[in-house]
């Protein structure tokens, strides 16, 4: 039988002024893998650690960036690892940014721009990070039902409350 597996996130995060939006990518540093590679920000998931509380987490660590606004996507990435024969299931995330906050990247990568989704769509590796930006033009820059319902920034913003606190709330 093969794992199935939730080790990683990935999150799109994008700034938008008035009816412009453009998407943050990063180009993995020439010391990693896969290296001159534009992606959104991805990582792992820590043990005992919630996704979305991984991709929070992983936005500070790679871009020292707060967003103002987050969601989870309806659809998943999926795909198989030959490499250790299983499947990898990863949640996407969106997040919108302030149009005026400064990226500071990590040592993973060693550029970033922020570009129009059309662009996006071209310069990123993997198909299925293509369809993700097509997902989020439907569930979340629409701002219909779709992105009510698949918003998470209250649950994001309790991470920063105390513990306490977090589970007389929840």
């Amino acid at each position: 039988m093969i794992p199935i597996i939730c080790t990683q996130v990935e999150v799109h995060l994008f700034r938008r002024r008035r009816l412009r939006s453009e998407f943050l990518l990063l180009r993995r540093s020439p010391s990693r893998s896969l290296a001159g590679v534009w992606q959104p920000v991805t990582g792992g998931i820590e043990r005992r650690e919630q996704a979305y509380a991984a991709a929070a987490r992983e936005v500070r660590e790679e871009t020292g960036l707060t967003p103002i606004r987050w969601w989870a996507l309806e659809r998943l990435t999926i795909h198989y690892d030959p490499a250790k024969d299983r499947i990898q299931a990863v949640p996407v995330f969106v997040a919108e940014v302030s149009w005026t906050d400064p990226v500071h990247l990590s040592h993973e990568h060693d550029r970033y721009a922020f570009v129009p989704a059309s662009t996006a769509a071209r310069r990123v590796v993997w198909q299925s990070q293509r369809r993700a930006l097509k997902a989020i033009a439907e569930e979340v820059l629409r701002r219909g039902a779709d992105a009510s319902a698949r918003d998470i920034t209250a649950r994001v913003a309790a991470l920063g409350r105390p513990a306490a606190r977090r589970r007389k709330d929840a």
